[in-house]
């Protein structure tokens, strides 16, 4: 059974106001690459209302994790199969990122993403044989054939579980860090990522705010500096900006990831 958002029902249309849905046609797959800028007509802000296909957004690679869908007014993913490292975001390996074009700079947070079981995608699977699962949020090139992006994600780390991790990918080179052991005790955080108008990034995450935008936030930075480890991609004037659940190896499989919603700040 699935459990309805827990900051629905305390604003009711607010919610509507901060994030809503876009209209139009269902995503599709891109492999090829999107050099064009931002379309006016699509809007980043989301609130995953009802079920079915996700809505205007731009998909790489989605023959590697096919179940990915708004489910009971949620981004859900359902990862059966991990097989070959399909599913990965690490290096070479580049799995489902569903995302949308935006300019620098921007402002873009995700309530309450991460992973969960089959059964309750908001009830953290255990870490029973060092996992590597997660859910979160990428940050990626325009040029989607191109092994150049930054993500920020929760879930387990092998040894390290229920954490954050950001990564920065430059060439297909990865350099990794986390926040260390239980420091989402939860599986799930908010995250928040601005894109500042010289075109880098700063990284924020908080524990779940379960009334936002009547309940405070209360933003730490990644790692203390905001920054991700390593060096960063040159993103140009714009970048893809979405959501990502993968696994690496095939221990914790089958897992979902999930998020209530994503906004992009002045939108």
């Amino acid at each position: 059974m699935q459990l309805s958002k827990p900051w629905m029902h305390a604003i009711g249309g607010l919610v509507v106001l901060l994030a809503g849905c876009g209209a139009g046609t269902n995503s599709g797959n891109n492999n090829s690459g999107n050099t064009s800028p931002p379309s006016q007509n699509v809007t980043v802000s989301d609130d995953f209302a009802g079920d079915g296909p996700l809505i205007n957004y731009t998909t790489n690679n989605a023959s590697s994790l096919r179940d990915v869908a708004r489910v009971n007014n949620r981004y859900r993913a359902n990862l059966t199969n991990n097989t070959n490292d399909i599913t990965l975001h690490f290096n070479d390996y580049q799995g489902r990122l569903d995302a949308k074009l935006v300019n620098f700079p921007f402002e873009y947070i995700a309530r309450n993403i991460g992973i969960g079981t089959q059964r309750n995608s908001q009830t953290a699977p255990g870490a029973f044989g060092d996992p590597f699962i997660f859910a979160g949020i990428q940050i990626h090139v325009t040029s989607l054939n191109s092994l150049n992006s930054s993500h920020i994600v929760v879930g387990h780390r092998g040894s390290t579980a229920f954490t954050v991790e950001g990564k920065n990918t430059v060439n297909g080179n990865s350099t990794v860090t986390d926040e260390g052991f239980n420091a989402a005790p939860a599986g799930r955080a908010d995250i928040r990522v601005v894109g500042n108008a010289n075109q880098t990034l700063t990284v924020y995450w908080q524990q779940p705010n379960p009334n936002p935008g009547v309940q405070a936030d209360n933003w730490r930075l990644y790692n203390g500096t905001g920054l991700l480890p390593g060096n960063a991609p040159d993103y140009g004037a714009a970048a893809y900006i979405g959501l990502i659940t993968y696994a690496q190896g095939t221990t914790g499989v089958p897992f979902v990831g999930t998020c209530d919603s994503v906004q992009l700040v002045g939108e």
